[in-house]
């Protein structure tokens, strides 16, 4: 069993599986080149279920993120409102120290069994009922299931030649920032999103004395905009009423970074011993906060399906997998868009445009 990716739906899955198929062989592949800055910052109440079915909550408690009890939005109205978890049933969220929650999935992962491999993915082939892996420097491997769970870059995904169905062009703009103390304002203490003309702002406040702001708007409107430049970033965010205080006195680490946040899918299903997990699936926006929540439940569903392969020969887990992905991505778009189209104030904006025709 060969895992390409070791984020949080890879480690995840390697996990599940082990509970499932203990003595499946799995081999968990990283390119070993992890970014300095990596968004997923926040996370709603309903992970507390999927780190319990993978036996992670008490590790997960140990780790020292920083609980969330609510969020806060300008959305719509000039106004600041909040939303209580406490309606959920599970009522905490948590902002992550990002790289500390995936060192804690991936040493889970190894503890339990799974062979790390450092390796990049250039090649792969189906021949004689076993996929031919090829990992550049770190030689060409076999497998008899292959899972691409390389995130938004979908790397197995390409090499097979499958296309994906994009439905926007959002892309992420971001700085990162060191601070010391928070300020006693609505949104501290919790991630904040507040619109405007050019798209939306989302700030939280991280584990480590750091806070995050950043930008969304679609690629073809950051040129326009300028910004790549800090200085123009900066004086765009100074505009905002809620965001800009929460974060205008801290120390920026870095110059803009750019992420892709697009809503996309592939509507063409790999071969039955192939599949893609997270947002190798299909990636969502963050609008929605469900990014590491869907990456760890598709993992787990995904286990399913490869168990149900490995013990039975049944193929009819993974066609189930694949209907149960389509059928929550049509869902996740139709409140997408009834989402966006709450937004009226900026009619002849090019992003709003976009999303409420």
């Amino acid at each position: 069993m060969f895992i390409a990716g070791a984020g949080p739906a890879g480690a995840a899955l390697a996990i599940a599986l082990r509970e499932l198929l203990p003595h499946l062989r799995i081999a968990l592949a990283d390119a070993g080149r992890p970014p300095p800055f990596r968004i997923g910052e926040s996370v709603p109440p309903p992970i507390q279920p999927l780190l319990d079915q993978l036996g992670l909550t008490a590790l997960f408690y140990q780790d020292g993120h920083a609980p969330a009890f609510r969020t806060y939005s300008a959305w719509g109205q000039p106004e600041l409102a909040g939303n209580e978890f406490f309606l959920y049933v599970h009522n905490t969220g948590w902002r992550l120290d990002r790289a500390r929650f995936d060192r804690l999935l991936r040493s889970q992962a190894g503890h339990r069994g799974a062979l790390p491999v450092t390796a990049s993915v250039t090649a792969l082939a189906f021949e004689e009922n076993r996929w031919r892996i090829n990992c550049g420097a770190a030689g060409t491997m076999e497998a008899r299931f292959v899972v691409d769970a390389t995130g938004r870059s979908a790397i197995l995904s390409r090499l097979l030649r499958l296309k994906p169905v994009r439905h926007d062009r959002l892309l992420a703009c971001g700085v990162f920032f060191e601070q010391e103390g928070q300020a006693d304002l609505p949104g501290a203490d919790a991630a904040l999103v507040e619109s405007c003309r050019d798209g939306w702002w989302y700030t939280v406040a991280l584990p480590e004395g750091r806070r995050v702001a950043m930008l969304m708007t679609d690629a073809d409107l950051v040129r326009p905009l300028g910004e790549s430049r800090y200085d123009v970033w900066r004086d765009c965010a100074a505009k905002t009423r809620h965001a800009w205080p929460l974060f205008a006195d801290a120390r920026p680490l870095s110059p803009p970074l750019f992420w892709p946040a697009t809503s996309r899918h592939f509507d063409n299903p790999p071969q039955t011993t192939m599949l893609a997990v997270g947002d190798a699936l299909s990636s969502v926006d963050p609008i929605s906060s469900q990014g590491i929540v869907r990456a760890l439940r598709s993992a787990i569903f995904a286990s399913y399906a490869i168990a149900d392969w490995f013990l039975r020969e049944d193929t009819g887990g993974v066609d189930r997998y694949h209907a149960l992905a389509r059928r929550e991505f049509a869902s996740y778009l139709d409140t997408r868009r009834d989402y966006y189209r709450q937004e009226r104030r900026w009619p002849d904006a090019p992003f709003w445009q976009r999303r409420q025709a």
